[in-house]
């Protein structure tokens, strides 16, 4: 594609079709088939999903054995980050599951330039590189026994330890790490930290473009005790019930929606919820 053909068809001057190609992009092109012998390809992944222009480090960190599975059964979990500090998890049942965590990040936060990953199996698995060619995204793969060249060994450090003085200081059961790995993601983006890079500002807007919005992580504290409203209990039940906040529901109900831990153990999302006090 060329300014004289944007010209031609859109019928605009040719400095603004010059301009135009200098501004946008045409991740997917079609070569011209003059008998159309055969139907097209029907991939359109590099269209669907949000371009990102910034490379991502990603790597899987585990819990141990000796805590057991999580409430959700998880025993792993796939971080995303950039070397601005954006953070992104992805709980997994097992290291097998770096693929659908590969593809629930670029549904949710996009497409980036490249992901740059270690030298394990998982991470650069075949399957794995034709959903990445897909997308339009480049996988690099760092030299073997390098892990200081990977900045998610950083952050997952950052992580872990945030999460043990959660844990600890709410005396919260190991079952919920999980949830609280989500959380403290979502506080590390939205924090506007003292580096360089970001400028005064924080992780989430320098990767968006946009401001971040708090609403949903700054009423409560880790496993804080909250009144949640449960419609199904029958007069003369009290529908106001005790319940601990494990963070934002992800994926239910609105974005003001918490997870909630209920006495008997089971983790529910409601929207309608306050404090305490």
């Amino acid at each position: 594609l060329d300014a004289k053909h944007l010209s031609k068809v859109w019928k605009i001057d040719f400095e603004s079709a010059q301009r135009t190609l200098d501004t946008t992009t045409q991740h997917s092109q079609r070569k011209s088939d003059p008998k159309l012998s055969r139907n097209y390809g029907t991939n359109d992944r590099m269209l669907r999903y949000k371009r990102i222009n910034d490379y991502f480090f990603m790597d899987t960190f585990f819990a141990t054995k000796k805590a057991g599975k999580s409430s959700r059964g998880n025993t792993c979990c796939q971080l995303f980050v950039t070397d601005k500090g954006f953070v992104y998890v992805v709980p997994m049942k097992a290291r097998s599951d770096v693929l659908q965590a590969v593809k629930m990040f670029a549904k949710e936060i996009g497409a980036p330039e490249a992901i740059i990953c270690d030298a394990a199996k998982e991470q650069h698995s075949n399957p794995l590189r034709k959903f990445l060619g897909e997308i339009g995204t480049t996988l690099r793969i760092l030299e073997e026994n390098t892990p200081w060249a990977n900045r998610a060994e950083l952050y997952i450090g950052l992580i872990k330890e945030a999460v043990r003085k959660d844990m600890r200081s709410s005396n919260c059961p190991l079952a919920f790490w999980d949830y609280c790995v989500e959380r403290r993601a979502r506080i590390n983006n939205l924090t506007a930290k003292s580096l360089f890079k970001l400028q005064g500002s924080n992780a989430y807007t320098t990767l968006t473009g946009e401001e971040g919005d708090i609403s949903n992580l700054c009423q409560y504290d880790w496993y804080e005790w909250c009144y949640f409203r449960e419609n199904r209990n029958a007069f003369p039940l009290n529908r106001e019930v005790l319940g601990r906040v494990l963070g934002p529901a992800r994926g239910e109900g609105n974005e003001m929606s918490q997870w909630i831990l209920k006495s008997n153990g089971n983790v529910v999302p409601r929207r309608t919820h306050r404090p305490l006090t």
